[in-house]
């Protein structure tokens, strides 16, 4: 098996005693490894793009926003693995990967794939997730000095920050064409959010779909109930917060330069338009995983 390794040194602080662990479990497992270190932001999709034979996987060694980097430059058909050492590893918790670098490249040369439905925004693809409003707030404002020291931290000080902002802005949401009010959106492949943490139990990231969740009541009081919500993986039982099923989402605001999130970094500002991609990506999981 051949296998591209894509290794973002900047991705949880660095993992450098990992990732050699997980390369050297790989070699074992009789793979042939090409390993690249990025040097900043979009190198993964570039240094992808540039190379004509991928291997049969390319595996994303970081965070999400190494995964989203990856899966922007993976070619068609080839396999995308996760060995999650980031700072939020949605994915990996959707995905159930295991932690322990040899248990991940065994995933990776002795599992099996799953076809995983990408949606795109503006063009781009994201995995996991996309927010406007208040998730994009929290994810533009992080202090990547924090970030990079801290990890989560950065992230709960970012929300802690943003908190009273809620409400101030409006949004229209059209969902597969029908308009929809809200002050704040998550579109999601995937049930979790935040690493561990239940956003949507209707969400599958298995299906050619997404999830939309709407906050469409103003007010800290109401933002503070649902972040509460999330804890207990109660989202979509809050007053206030609706959940339907999409296959193509745009979003726009009359005033204001708002930004997105995707994937956990931002990802430029509105207006969104976001679809479900006609081509799926298959994607490493363990022989357990049920699909």
């Amino acid at each position: 098996m051949n296998i591209t390794v894509i290794y973002n040194p900047a991705a949880g602080g660095g993992r450098e005693a990992l990732l050699c662990r997980f390369v050297a479990e790989l070699e074992r497992l009789n793979a042939r490894v090409t390993l690249y270190h990025t040097t900043g932001p979009n190198d993964a999709t570039r240094y992808l793009q540039s190379r004509e034979d991928q291997g049969d996987c390319v595996v994303a060694v970081g965070g999400d926003g190494t995964t989203n980097e990856v899966l922007n430059g993976i070619a068609p058909g080839v396999a995308l693995g996760v060995f999650a050492t980031g700072t939020a590893n949605v994915l990996a918790k959707e995905l159930a990967l295991p932690k322990k670098p040899e248990a991940a490249a065994r995933v990776v040369v002795q599992g099996k794939s799953v076809m995983i439905t990408p949606a795109r925004l503006n063009g781009r693809r994201f995995i996991m997730m996309c927010g406007i409003g208040y998730d994009a707030w929290v994810v533009d404002a992080v202090d990547l000095g924090i970030k990079e020291r801290f990890g989560k931290l950065a992230y709960a000080l970012s929300m802690l920050s943003q908190i009273r902002r809620y409400g101030e802005q409006r949004y229209r949401v059209a969902v597969d064409g029908r308009p929809l009010d809200c002050f704040s959106a998550i579109v999601t492949n995937g049930k979790h959010y935040g690493g561990s943490f239940v956003l949507s139990r209707e969400a599958n990231i298995l299906r050619p779909q997404v999830q939309v969740l709407l906050f469409q009541k103003p007010g800290v009081r109401f933002l503070l109930r649902c972040l509460t919500a999330l804890l207990f993986g109660r989202m979509e039982q809050m007053d206030g917060v609706a959940s339907l099923r999409a296959e193509q989402v745009t979003i726009s605001c009359e005033t204001g330069d708002e930004p997105i999130q995707a994937d956990g970094d931002p990802a430029g500002r509105l207006p969104a338009d976001i679809v479900v991609d006609p081509e799926p990506v298959p994607v490493r999981v363990a022989d357990t995983f049920n699909s």
